[in-house]
């Protein structure tokens, strides 16, 4: 009788916590293809928002963050072949380019030439 009761709660509780990640932004996305992936994710505790092509598909990109706030802050980058392998990467700092607007979710998107990314987000 006691397991019974356990499993309810247990079923119970992750009731409640799904609908919380469900809304959630992921932190990183891939093409079907594998061509084009994006990221805002921590590297060395660092929040940094990276973009990477299999070919030189665009020069240069823009990433827009909007705060919990709502405010929204954009900032242009361009493309690069650091390593001459043919993979072209693009990266933001965030805590050097955008505004910190405290405690919440954080919604990430990249545009450039007509690619539009999916939303990205993190919390702070």
């Amino acid at each position: 009788m006691r397991s019974i009761v356990l499993a309810a709660l247990a079923g119970s509780l992750l009731l409640v916590v799904a609908p919380a990640q469900a809304s959630h932004h992921p932190n990183s996305y891939c093409s079907e293809s594998g061509d084009v992936c994006a990221s805002a994710r921590k590297i060395d505790g660092e929040r940094v928002f990276g973009i990477s092509t299999a070919a030189n598909y665009f020069d240069a990109y823009r990433v827009c963050v909007t705060a919990p706030d709502d405010s929204k802050t954009c900032r242009n980058g361009m493309m690069r072949d650091g390593n001459d392998d043919g993979i072209w990467t693009g990266r933001m700092s965030w805590a050097e380019r955008f505004p910190n607007e405290g405690p919440g979710a954080y919604t990430v998107r990249w545009t450039a030439e007509g690619y539009r990314s999916p939303r990205l987000g993190f919390h702070r």
